[in-house]
């Protein structure tokens, strides 16, 4: 496949390329089952919680004017098994791992630890890091660091310096200053990549933290391993026939919806429409792509602007059983996941507003793909009036787009075969196609 503009394409990496490379970081900072399968608390109100996570927050970034609990942080972020070397904070804190930087933060405070674990708890479960993969790839450890928070999107951010003092950090550009990122939790801890699926990439020979290339833990769908039985023992991949469906071949996203403190995304593509013939105007996640796909043909990761590959979108089953019931079609929509992978929720007055306003050409959206005698409607816009029931969109994921086909809307990107639209926005294409 040949993409065009000028712009890069990033391909997918096989299993192989990465099961016999070794782990550098060898050890698990900070895992603790029992903090992973804890409930958040419930904080009193939410300016309560703003205010320990902004003590929390200035406590940590003090902290780090000592340098061993710098060179531990940096070490023990190296280790971390985790996308973008995360740490849990609570858990890091409580475990030998994190002494060095908790008993800083206790002198400094003047509180017992005991104290200080009591104002952590009145917050949600938070993660550590450092977000921006060129400071990861370039800090040593080194001194003159910076450490910024925020609750949910879009509330304030709120950063500090070594010394104490507040600092204006911009939302949309990361300072040049090494900064590290105090956030609610995104990430499943209790689900280390395995080191056979992972190798860190750019430390600094070991001397800075670095980041995490990762294997998918799937093979292409087209490819399946044969083992010893290829070519005389040899081993090696061979062709099989591709599960027919709908697949993602191509995706190219202009606004990831996440900011730089938040470290890379978490996109999803989920085919949405209605399941109840009584209901037709209610909308559901009918299938789910992405890293925490449940279906195992479903998985991929997008982590930044581009991606290419092949991903199942809706099984030829799926798209059948649905296709029997209703005649109106369902929608392939994108989003960057911040709550539970998988689960998509929204404030259900913008995004109504949003798809409407994408539906405003007048143009049918609605395309169909020809299969034997069979019609597959893969992207009608019924979302313009779906959100009549809000049960389902409750919390704060962002919406990238729905996928439009592009010629409805006069555009003609050589290979692809979708628009990515924010409401009346261009925000990216994609190719989309029957297999």
């Amino acid at each position: 496949m040949r993409h065009t503009h000028g712009e890069g394409v990033l391909f997918v990496a096989l299993l192989a390329a990465l099961s016999g490379c070794a782990d550098p970081a060898s050890r698990t900072v900070g895992l603790r089952t029992s903090d992973n399968v804890q409930s958040e608390p419930a904080p009193s109100s939410t300016i309560d919680e703003r205010a320990a996570l902004d003590r929390i927050t200035r406590l940590v970034a003090m902290a780090l004017d000592n340098e061993p609990a710098r060179q531990h942080l940096k070490r023990d972020m190296r280790a971390a098994p985790f996308r973008e070397h995360k740490l849990e904070l609570a858990p890091y804190l409580r475990s030998n791992d994190g002494k060095a930087l908790l008993l800083r933060i206790v002198a400094l405070s003047g509180q017992t630890e005991a104290q200080f674990f009591g104002t952590l708890s009145s917050v949600r479960r938070l993660e550590f890091y450092m977000p921006v993969a060129a400071q990861r790839e370039s800090w040593t450890g080194k001194d003159d660091v910076l450490v910024v928070a925020q609750l949910d999107e879009p509330s304030p951010i709120i950063a500090f310096d070594e010394k104490g003092s507040q600092v204006n950090l911009d939302r949309n550009v990361a300072p040049n200053q090494p900064t590290l990122s105090i956030i609610p939790v995104e990430t499943h801890f209790d689900q280390p990549i395995p080191a056979a699926l992972r190798r860190n990439v750019r430390d600094q020979n070991g001397e800075a933290i670095g980041t995490l290339e990762t294997a998918s833990a799937i093979k292409p769908a087209n490819l399946v391993s044969c083992g010893d039985s290829c070519g005389g023992g040899t081993g090696g991949v061979v062709s099989q026939p591709i599960p027919p469906g709908l697949y993602l071949e191509f995706s190219r996203i202009l606004d990831m919806k996440e900011p730089w403190f938040r470290g890379s995304p978490e996109v999803e593509v989920h085919i949405q429409g209605p399941t109840d013939l009584g209901n037709p105007r209610y909308g559901a996640d009918l299938s789910c792509s992405g890293e925490h796909a449940f279906d195992y043909r479903k998985v991929f990761d997008q982590n930044d602007g581009f991606w290419s590959g092949r991903v199942m979108l809706f099984s030829e089953t799926e798209a059948t059983n649905f296709t029997a019931k209703f005649k109106d079609g369902f929608d392939v929509m994108y989003w960057e996941d911040d709550n539970d992978q998988c689960a998509i929720k929204t404030d259900v007055n913008v995004l109504k507003s949003t798809l409407e306003s994408t539906g405003k050409s007048g143009i049918s959206l609605a395309t169909q793909l020809l299969k034997g005698t069979t019609w597959y409607i893969t992207a009608g816009l019924f979302v313009a009036s779906l959100f009549s029931n809000s049960d389902w969109l409750l919390t704060n994921d962002d919406f990238i787009g729905i996928a439009v086909p592009q010629g409805s809307l006069g555009y003609a990107y050589p290979d692809n075969t979708h628009v990515i639209m924010d409401g009346a926005t261009l925000n990216g294409r994609a190719t989309i196609v029957w297999h």
